[in-house]
């Protein structure tokens, strides 16, 4: 029978810290728990060890044992539903230990009041557990619980997000149809009908339609280019940023309401070509150009700038407008952040356009920026590094 030394031993206190500073510095089962597992085993001197999770992130961990010589996961539940987070010693083993070990040793691992995994010490001789030596598996295993917490809310959390997006993703997509068919029948009524108060009445539903497009496009791109939870792959491929710059501003539609906005470009000679998503860069200087046309009075003036600063690359948008405040300025990228003034009353938003900007930006190695002053103008702007992968034949 292996009996345990009654005295915790120094080099196991400095295990205990070392193995604590693991948990703190890395919360991730992958790196933790085989250090436990291995130290565990060492220190009880124990044949071998195995640490299952039960749920997600359904991880297994094994140390010096065989996976066929593992018992099945229905069978360890049964073993370890109704113990309690404690250690349990037993000789009675499952069919497919019997004949290689004498007894085992358990711990559950308890999250939220459920069982999560179980932790096991095998050993070749019958065992007798000292208080001490408990309390320094107990010790290991509290760090092994708060990793596994920290693994199952980080599942959890990238469950929900996947599910969010994929209700982004298709709910986006059903409501293209029907806005694509409003749009084409509202459009042959505008060709066909003269009546002055009809085609008004037409000019009405493709105003709604457009805006309900560009709220539809913003929450998919919302979604899908987020840094932390998107799920879209970027594209990279070598661009010419002056021609998309360029062809933004011959092609941007400005409303009716706003015939007397002027839109300029300001192109230095210097742009080199970059490897970027255009696709993804493009649609953020669209709503960069879009939100100055929003929040500029009419007759002011909006002008899109491109250049160089240092190693960086910056495309700019610059209005005449209202200006910001330095409070607000600090939220601006945030999601669904919008400024609340009356002179925005009539300006409809999802307060996603900016986010996108920033996000796409980021994508990139980059940021976006603002700059205000109230009473003045705003100049928004993305920074685009010129190292790395956005460089042509460049790499991370």
């Amino acid at each position: 029978m292996a009996q345990f030394d009654n005295n915790v031993q120094p080099d196991d206190i400095t295990l205990l810290q070392d193995i604590m500073r693991l948990v703190a510095r890395s919360p991730q089962l992958e790196k933790v728990a085989p250090t436990i597992l291995d130290e565990a085993r060492t220190i009880m001197q124990a044949t071998a060890g195995f640490y299952i999770v039960f749920e997600e992130p359904y991880e297994s961990f094994l140390n010096n044992i065989e996976e066929a010589d593992m018992p099945d996961v229905d069978a360890l539940l049964a073993v370890v539903e109704g113990l309690s987070h404690d250690v349990h010693l037993s000789n009675s083993l499952p069919e497919s230990l019997q004949g290689k070990y004498r007894g085992w040793l358990l711990v559950p691992i308890i999250h939220r009041k459920k069982i999560a995994g179980v932790f096991s010490l095998l050993f070749d001789s019958e065992i007798v557990l000292s208080d001490e030596a408990s309390a320094v598996l107990m010790s290991l295993m509290d760090g092994l619980t708060i990793v596994t917490s920290s693994e199952k809310v980080a599942a959890r959390h990238h469950k929900l997000t996947q599910n969010q997006n994929e209700f982004v993703r298709i709910v986006s997509h059903d409501l293209r149809s029907p806005l694509t068919s409003i749009k084409g029948f509202a459009s042959m009524l505008e060709t066909a009908e003269e009546d002055p108060k009809l085609l008004h009445f037409v000019e009405k539903i493709l105003n709604g339609v457009t805006q309900m497009t560009s709220l539809v496009d913003n929450i998919q791109d919302a979604g899908r280019y987020d840094p932390e939870t998107g799920f879209y792959d970027m594209e990279r491929a070598p661009a010419d940023l002056i021609d998309i710059v360029q062809k933004i501003v011959d092609t941007h539609l400005v409303p009716a309401e706003k015939g007397e906005l002027s839109l300029a470009v300001n192109i230095a000679d210097d742009i080199p070509i970059v490897s970027i998503d255009a696709d993804m860069v493009e649609r953020s200087i669209i709503n960069l150009v879009d939100n100055a046309i929003k929040y500029t009075p009419n007759g002011g003036r909006i002008e899109v700038g491109l250049r160089r600063e240092n190693n960086d690359l910056l495309i700019t948008i610059s209005d005449n407008g209202f200006g910001i405040s330095d409070e607000n300025r600090r939220k601006l990228f945030n999601r669904h952040f919008r400024i609340r003034r009356r002179e925005h009353n009539r300006v409809k938003g999802s307060g996603l356009g900016l986010f996108i900007v920033r996000s796409v930006a980021r994508h990139h190695n980059g940021d976006a920026f603002v700059e205000s002053v109230e009473g003045e103008g705003s100049t928004f702007g993305i920074r685009i590094p010129l190292a790395g992968e956005n460089l042509p034949g460049g790499s991370a």
